[in-house]
């Protein structure tokens, strides 16, 4: 939550120094000067850095609207979020026939130790790097896991 505040924030100021840039590059907005000499030494410098000003705060500005439009998917959340874990949950108990045939408390109990040893364990991007493995891989890092929390409730299985 804090990083996308952060990452609005950064693109807002996109926005608004983009949008200054275009004006001053346009010459709406107009820099003030004290004296004939010091306007002769804008017009000078408004002629030299005036389409430089035009374009990069055209540049600026777009990049600003689409930070603020375009969601970041870079910006994952780096740490379990209440309903991802309802969800592995509900994933677990579905993907299991032993589980989904036992008495419903029980199977909660022993998917929600789980969810809970593994959240611990792994991180969200270990995770998504999970995803990738075969089956038996991925039963090879998730049994042990399953493993305690049967024996942490009393539940015998056949290994």
């Amino acid at each position: 939550m804090m990083t996308y505040t952060i990452d609005l924030i950064l693109a807002l100021c996109m926005l608004l120094s983009g949008l200054l840039i275009t004006l001053i590059g346009f010459d709406v907005i107009k820099l003030k000067t004290k004296n004939s000499v010091d306007e002769e030494r804008m017009n000078v410098w408004r002629k030299r850095f005036g389409n430089f000003f035009k374009i990069a705060g055209i540049i600026v500005l777009t990049i600003g609207v689409y930070l603020i439009i375009m969601p970041n998917s870079n910006n994952k959340p780096e740490n379990w979020t209440q309903s991802q874990k309802e969800a592995m949950k509900n994933q677990v108990i579905n993907s299991s026939y032993f589980l989904k045939n036992m008495n419903p408390d029980s199977a909660d109990l022993i998917v929600s130790c789980f969810v809970n040893k593994y959240t611990e364990k792994y991180t969200l991007k270990e995770s998504w790097e999970q995803d990738k493995m075969t089956l038996e891989q991925l039963k090879e890092l998730t049994s042990p896991l399953m493993e305690e929390c049967f024996e942490l409730y009393g539940i015998k299985t056949n290994k």
